[in-house]
């Protein structure tokens, strides 16, 4: 076994989600977490799926690529142990073996396939780290096929929700004119009041808000003016800079959006679905601003796969 820092383990964890692929090569955990490389590829897997959630055949060949390219990566840094996760496009796939097939032939592992309460788990866990000190709080996960909620205090979750909502899923049952129409957007609006609602006034009130994933980091780059995780991390944005940041970039077609400072080309499609949701969220949980947070599923994870073992005692 390759001691990392501490004595810890070396841990390869990738995430295969409905909008992004992701990759942490997780040397040991230092004073504010899990430490190590990371590695984000818009994959666009639940891109273009059928009504059953069937996976595109496009799809699989762009996360075949990205995988064939992060396998060459995890090989150079030889972990004791390599972690696939499969979030919401993948368990919803009738032909979810075909993306662990791809898992199996490029990164020699089988994947684990979670459920939303377990995604939910584990998104807390590393959001967690961004706010050590905050009793009760809310976690917010906008992925591409789905969204987690899951609330808890310093000995972890409490309750958890996941909510057939993402950014992806949204975007293509809603938005569909470049850019879009009134109409769509206060569908989208509603749908996501609707989803969000119940669970949030359902919960006590929560210290703070933390945001993790794709929509929250852009969000906070586009308003740095540049992506800069050292930046984003902790960043806190306001309730009325996402709706005015996501007004602004609804009125704009596809092409103009892919310029913006701070927004990764791949996530134009999908920013102006996933603002929408996140102040959805805010809303309905009376929050004024969410705290963006670096740290997410991939910590959790690799904290889960015992790369500190005094870290989860």
């Amino acid at each position: 076994m390759t001691p990392g820092p501490s004595g810890s383990r070396r841990v390869a964890v990738v995430d295969v989600g409905s909008n992004s692929t992701r990759l942490f090569l997780c040397s040991g955990v230092g004073r504010d977490g899990p430490e190590g490389e990371r590695e984000t590829r818009v994959t666009g897997l639940r891109r273009g799926a059928g009504p059953d959630g069937t996976l595109a055949a496009d799809a699989l060949h762009r996360l075949d690529v990205c995988l064939a390219a992060f396998a060459r990566r995890v090989a150079a840094f030889a972990p004791d142990a390599v972690l696939a996760i499969g979030t919401s496009a993948v368990r919803e796939a009738p032909n979810r073996e075909a993306v662990a097939r791809i898992v199996r032939q490029r990164l020699g592992t089988v994947l684990r396939v979670v459920g939303g309460e377990e995604e939910a788990g584990l998104a807390f866990a590393g959001a967690r780290l961004a706010a050590p000190d905050a009793g009760r709080v809310l976690v917010v996960d906008v992925g591409g096929g789905s969204t987690e909620l899951v609330q808890g205090g310093p000995a972890g979750p409490e309750r958890a929700v996941s909510l057939p909502l993402g950014v992806v899923r949204s975007t293509e049952a809603h938005l569909r004119s470049d850019p879009p129409c009134e109409d769509e957007l206060r569908a989208l609006r509603a749908e996501a009041e609707a989803l969000v609602g119940p669970p949030l006034r359902a919960l006590p009130p929560s210290e703070a808000v933390i945001g993790v994933a794709g929509t929250a980091t852009t969000l906070a780059a586009i308003a740095l003016g540049g992506y800069d995780p050292r930046r984003v991390h902790r960043f806190r944005l306001s309730r009325e800079e996402i709706e005015a940041t996501t007004a602004r970039l609804a009125a704009m077609p596809l092409a103009e959006r892919r310029a913006v400072p701070g927004l990764h080309p791949d996530r134009a499609p999908s920013i102006v679905a996933g603002g929408l949701i996140l102040a959805a969220v805010l809303r309905a949980a009376k929050a004024d601003s969410v705290l963006v947070s670096e740290r997410d599923l991939l910590d959790g994870a690799a904290l889960r796969a015992g790369v500190d073992a005094h870290t989860l005692d």
